[in-house]
């Protein structure tokens, strides 16, 4: 498995378009892609966010990158002025995992 962390900073007056951008347009692209296992939108203070995916393999990060409902997203995010600064990524191999996965979904209200 793959982990796909991206990171941005947000106009911070914006962050509650943003939330909406994320769950109304990110989280149905991500679903619709082969190989997408999960996902976790994150805060840190008022203007940081991140975003952590979960993938099959990494067949499914590169697919991922050339879907065009995927670049079609980061145009709409990237043309909205909600961004600040760089978004930078990174991709993890998933080695090892303990997950309690009827908790996670607890303390995540789903």
């Amino acid at each position: 498995m793959i982990l796909r962390v991206w990171r941005a900073q947000i106009v911070p007056a914006r962050i509650e378009e943003y939330r909406r951008f994320e769950r109304e347009r990110c989280l149905s692209m991500l679903r619709r892609q082969p190989g997408f296992l999960g996902v976790l939108f994150l805060r840190q203070a008022e203007d940081r966010v991140a975003s952590l995916t979960i993938w099959e393999n990494i067949g499914a990060v590169e697919a991922l990158t050339s879907s065009p409902s995927y670049r079609r997203t980061v145009r709409e995010l990237t043309e909205s002025g909600l961004l600040a600064g760089e978004q930078p990524e990174e991709v993890f191999e998933i080695e090892g995992a303990n997950l309690r996965a009827d908790a996670l979904l607890r303390a995540l209200g789903s």
